[in-house]
């Protein structure tokens, strides 16, 4: 560009008239020029002050009340999460120190996990501390987590029950919570070394490991931290069947006082009254978590009604020798035949293993076959009305377990058309049978006459 504004090329003729090309002329005094004339660059901007990361965790408070509506949830959660990892780098120190104090004591802490009911005692009583409280499962969570994997019963604390309280653990114990709950822990872990509090602080320091650590398995603390939703759920349920039963005209306070002619004259009188059955359908449409609840009671109660075979005062439900007479033989001819084939004398103990699969094998295809000869629609009105009266006796005499485990036999029953496949009805003719497996089949001239 020459002085005048006009662009020169590199290999044109300089614009002073010399004659030489501008390249190798005048190009490098008019760059010069324009350099000392061109505008200085803008200054950068200033670098930003280095964040205090102490303090994230109040800002993402902030954000969690203040911030997008949208955001809100996701800022509480990186909150909790944040906040107990930066104050472990802060203590870690002290956290450190703790634990190795604690090792001078390490024998005293084995004694006590020798005696398994003494540690889950100590831990649950350590864990109601308030200091733990912000960690506590809350009747939400519980509510959510039984949304999840289904409702436990409240009839029975069998094995199907315990897997469901287990499963809802699990889940309100995600990866995310169990990190911060071990973190959180171990925060507090000092304080108790401090206090010398030694074996409380070795439990602390156990269930931060087993929470960071295990992902399949409940350990104390967090049983302590959802049994205290849990029993705020029961409460909050005890309360709300309260309110269902004034609902449907009954008093809460007159139930346990309550006969079972009462009781089941007063079932049936809300079946059969078409006001009454469309209020309970109006009130599980608006809880829908009441339908799943009598759901579970009632699969718990069938599910628990062959308890009732067991008991030395139900010997009275059990087969007649001339039902089960013909089935003995069968039986033990088929037991004969596995053991045969598996080189096992009978008088030999059996293995739990080999035992289990007899069952499964042998003798439970007989008693299913046995179970559909036996148990026609006349003889199932029959037991049913045995097990009503077994049932009333049992809730007169004060047991109402037993009186459960009844009625769940008799729902079970009302609706069986396939006696093969009921369990009770299975486990019956199993109970009837098992005393005399082995043993000479009855005559039949006996047989004949029971």
């Amino acid at each position: 560009m020459s002085r005048t504004g006009k662009k020169i090329g590199r290999n044109e003729p300089c614009h002073c008239g010399s004659g030489k090309k501008y390249k190798h002329y005048h190009l490098a005094l008019d760059e010069q020029e324009r350099a000392a004339t061109r505008p200085a660059p803008p200054a950068p901007n200033p670098a930003p002050d280095p964040v205090d990361i102490a303090k994230i965790p109040a800002m993402l408070k902030t954000l969690s009340r203040t911030g997008p509506a949208r955001d809100r949830a996701e800022f509480a959660d990186l909150q909790a999460m944040i906040g107990p990892v930066l104050a472990f780098v802060e203590n870690q120190e002290e956290i450190e120190a703790a634990s190795t104090e604690l090792e001078a004591h390490r024998a005293e802490f084995e004694q006590l996990l020798a005696d398994p009911q003494a540690y889950m005692d100590r831990a649950l009583a350590l864990f109601k501390d308030e200091r733990f409280a912000p960690m506590r499962a809350t009747v939400a969570d519980i509510r959510r987590a039984f949304d999840q994997v289904g409702y436990p019963a409240n009839t029975a604390s069998d094995e199907r029950t315990i897997e469901t309280l287990c499963a809802a653990i699990l889940h309100l114990a995600d990866k995310n919570r169990r990190t911060r709950y071990s973190t959180e822990l171990l925060l507090h872990l000092p304080a108790f070394v401090t206090a010398g509090r030694y074996l409380d602080g070795w439990i602390i320091q156990q269930c931060a490991d087993q929470t960071g650590e295990i992902e399949d398995k409940p350990n104390p603390f967090l049983l302590a931290m959802f049994y205290h939703g849990y029993d705020a759920w029961v409460a909050e349920k005890r309360a709300e069947t309260d309110s269902t039963l004034r609902t449907m005209g009954l008093d809460p306070e007159r139930l346990p006082t309550m006969k079972l002619d009462e009781l089941d004259a007063w079932v049936q009188a809300q079946g059969a009254d078409p006001a009454q059955t469309a209020k309970m359908e109006a009130l599980m449409q608006q809880h829908p978590e009441l339908r799943s609840e009598a759901i579970a009671n009632l699969e718990a109660m069938e599910r628990d009604s062959a308890r009732l075979l067991d008991q030395p005062d139900a010997a009275s439900l059990h087969l007649s020798p001339a039902e089960f007479g013909p089935w003995l033989k069968t039986l033990n001819e088929h037991l004969l035949e596995a053991l045969k084939k598996e080189a096992i004398e009978p008088e030999t103990t059996l293995t739990p293993a080999l035992a289990s699969q007899l069952l499964e094998n042998v003798m439970l295809p007989v008693l299913r076959e046995m179970a559909q000869a036996i148990f026609t629609p006349a003889r199932i009105q029959q037991l049913i009305g045995q097990i009503r009266e077994y049932r009333k006796q049992q809730f007169a005499a004060g047991n109402k377990t037993m009186a459960a485990c009844a009625l769940g036999a008799i729902t079970s029953l009302e609706r069986e058309d396939e006696p093969r496949l009921n369990n009770f009805l299975i486990s019956l003719c199993y109970v009837t049978l098992k005393p005399e497996i082995g043993q000479e089949p009855v005559p039949a001239a006996e047989a004949g006459e029971v």
